[in-house]
């Protein structure tokens, strides 16, 4: 873990976000960026299938010789890793946002968690 990636967790945790969005948000940037392949497995004509199955994936074109990676490309969207992590996309996206800035202004991008008020009883 880089000190970018610790200081990301520790700014994201006072935000609000939690384990599991900052989780979602760092896979969704290692898939985003090629560090790390969603699990699946190539057949005989070359096409992906993605072993994670998720709704993203799951809604996804099935995979053909024309379009062989459209279950791989499903499997890094931030819907698939929020999902896979049980959280909120746009969490993943703003982790996945900070991870690729320049760390000038994370604070700005890892806005406050807004919680939704007590019903009224």
């Amino acid at each position: 873990m880089t000190d970018m990636t610790a200081t990301i967790k520790r700014i994201a945790k006072k935000a609000g976000y939690s384990k599991a969005d900052i989780a979602a948000g760092i896979a969704f940037h290692d898939r985003k960026n090629r560090l790390a392949n969603p699990p699946g497995s190539f057949d005989k004509a070359g096409r992906f299938h993605a072993d994670e199955r998720t709704e993203s994936v799951v809604h996804a074109r099935r995979p053909s010789r024309a379009y062989p990676y459209s279950e791989m490309k499903a499997a890094r969207t931030a819907d698939h890793c929020a999902e896979l992590f049980g959280a909120t996309p746009l969490h993943a996206k703003r982790i996945c946002k900070a991870l690729e800035s320049d760390g000038t202004d994370l604070k700005t991008i890892l806005k406050e968690v807004r919680t939704a008020p007590p019903a009224p009883a």
